[in-house]
Protein backbone atom coordinates (compact mmCIF):
# COMPACT_ATOMS: atom_id res chain seq x y z
CA UNK A 1 0.00 0.00 0.00
CA UNK A 2 1.70 3.25 -1.16
CA UNK A 3 2.18 5.85 1.72
CA UNK A 4 -0.92 8.52 0.74
CA UNK A 5 -3.11 5.83 0.97
CA UNK A 6 -1.77 4.34 4.21
CA UNK A 7 -1.58 7.87 5.80
CA UNK A 8 -5.47 8.60 4.76
CA UNK A 9 -6.50 5.18 6.38
CA UNK A 10 -4.16 6.29 9.29
CA UNK A 11 -6.06 9.52 9.53
CA UNK A 12 -9.49 8.06 9.25
CA UNK A 13 -8.71 5.68 12.20
CA UNK A 14 -7.67 8.70 14.13
CA UNK A 15 -10.15 10.42 13.84
CA UNK A 16 -12.64 7.95 14.69
CA UNK A 17 -11.20 7.02 17.56
CA UNK A 18 -10.65 10.74 19.00
CA UNK A 19 -13.81 11.37 18.51
CA UNK A 20 -15.63 8.08 20.07
CA UNK A 21 -13.02 9.04 23.83
CA UNK A 22 -14.11 12.66 23.41
CA UNK A 23 -17.55 11.77 23.15
CA UNK A 24 -16.85 9.38 26.23
CA UNK A 25 -15.30 12.26 28.29
CA UNK A 26 -17.88 14.92 27.26
CA UNK A 27 -20.76 12.60 28.62
CA UNK A 28 -19.09 11.77 31.46
CA UNK A 29 -18.91 15.48 32.11
CA UNK A 30 -22.00 17.01 30.94
CA UNK A 31 -24.28 14.26 30.30
CA UNK A 32 -26.02 12.22 26.92
CA UNK A 33 -27.65 15.60 25.43
CA UNK A 34 -24.42 17.41 25.47
CA UNK A 35 -22.61 14.09 24.17
CA UNK A 36 -25.45 13.19 21.37
CA UNK A 37 -24.64 16.88 20.26
CA UNK A 38 -21.20 16.16 20.25
CA UNK A 39 -21.03 13.41 18.72
CA UNK A 40 -23.02 15.24 15.60
CA UNK A 41 -19.91 16.41 14.52
CA UNK A 42 -18.15 13.10 14.58
CA UNK A 43 -20.61 11.09 12.36
CA UNK A 44 -19.35 11.39 9.26
CA UNK A 45 -15.41 10.03 11.19
CA UNK A 46 -17.56 6.97 12.02
CA UNK A 47 -19.25 6.21 8.69
CA UNK A 48 -15.19 7.03 7.08
CA UNK A 49 -13.96 4.11 9.23
CA UNK A 50 -15.82 1.51 7.17
CA UNK A 51 -14.29 1.49 3.94
CA UNK A 52 -11.23 2.50 5.50
CA UNK A 53 -10.96 -1.22 6.16
CA UNK A 54 -11.41 -2.27 3.11
CA UNK A 55 -8.32 -0.24 1.44
CA UNK A 56 -6.02 -2.98 1.21
CA UNK A 57 -8.07 -5.22 -0.72
CA UNK A 58 -10.95 -3.00 -2.60
CA UNK A 59 -11.26 -1.43 -5.68
CA UNK A 60 -11.53 2.43 -7.09
CA UNK A 61 -15.27 2.59 -5.72
CA UNK A 62 -13.76 2.66 -1.92
CA UNK A 63 -11.17 5.35 -2.93
CA UNK A 64 -14.36 7.32 -4.76
CA UNK A 65 -16.78 6.48 -1.60
CA UNK A 66 -13.96 7.86 0.82
CA UNK A 67 -13.50 10.82 -1.18
CA UNK A 68 -17.55 11.75 -0.99
CA UNK A 69 -18.00 11.04 2.73
CA UNK A 70 -14.57 13.11 3.18
CA UNK A 71 -16.23 15.88 0.97
CA UNK A 72 -19.62 15.54 3.40
CA UNK A 73 -17.22 15.06 6.42
CA UNK A 74 -15.96 18.43 5.64
CA UNK A 75 -19.31 20.03 5.27
CA UNK A 76 -20.59 18.59 8.51
CA UNK A 77 -18.04 19.67 10.51
CA UNK A 78 -17.62 23.07 9.45
CA UNK A 79 -21.89 23.28 10.82
CA UNK A 80 -20.39 21.85 14.06
CA UNK A 81 -18.01 23.92 13.98
CA UNK A 82 -20.16 27.06 13.30
CA UNK A 83 -22.53 26.15 16.45
CA UNK A 84 -19.55 26.50 18.92
CA UNK A 85 -18.49 22.42 19.33
CA UNK A 86 -15.24 22.15 20.86
CA UNK A 87 -13.02 20.44 18.47
CA UNK A 88 -15.50 21.04 15.91
CA UNK A 89 -12.79 21.59 13.52
CA UNK A 90 -10.33 18.72 14.07
CA UNK A 91 -12.92 16.56 11.59
CA UNK A 92 -12.35 19.15 8.89
CA UNK A 93 -8.86 19.51 8.93
CA UNK A 94 -8.89 15.34 8.35
CA UNK A 95 -11.89 15.65 5.64
CA UNK A 96 -9.13 18.09 3.92
CA UNK A 97 -6.27 16.00 4.59
CA UNK A 98 -7.82 12.21 3.28
CA UNK A 99 -8.91 14.19 0.29
CA UNK A 100 -5.92 15.58 -0.67
CA UNK A 101 -4.32 11.86 0.26
CA UNK A 102 -7.05 10.10 -1.77
CA UNK A 103 -6.78 12.51 -5.10
CA UNK A 104 -2.51 11.49 -5.34
CA UNK A 105 -1.41 9.86 -8.82
CA UNK A 106 -0.05 6.64 -6.55
CA UNK A 107 -3.49 6.18 -4.44
CA UNK A 108 -5.45 5.94 -7.60
CA UNK A 109 -3.16 3.22 -9.04
CA UNK A 110 -3.50 1.69 -6.03
CA UNK A 111 -7.24 1.73 -6.37
CA UNK A 112 -7.24 0.90 -9.76
CA UNK A 113 -4.62 -2.14 -9.50
CA UNK A 114 -5.61 -5.38 -11.43
CA UNK A 115 -6.62 -8.52 -9.17
CA UNK A 116 -6.42 -12.25 -10.04
CA UNK A 117 -8.49 -14.23 -8.48
CA UNK A 118 -9.88 -12.14 -5.68
CA UNK A 119 -6.33 -11.32 -4.75
CA UNK A 120 -4.57 -8.30 -5.36
CA UNK A 121 -1.20 -8.41 -7.19
CA UNK A 122 1.71 -6.78 -5.59
CA UNK A 123 2.19 -2.61 -5.58
CA UNK A 124 5.21 -1.96 -7.06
Amino acid sequence: MPGPVRAAQIVMFATFGIGVLLTVLVAADFGARESGRFFSSYLMPTVLFVPALRFRTAGNGVRVASIVLASLQIVFALGGAARGIPFGILPVGTGIAVLVLLCQTSAKQWFRRQHTNGVPQQYS
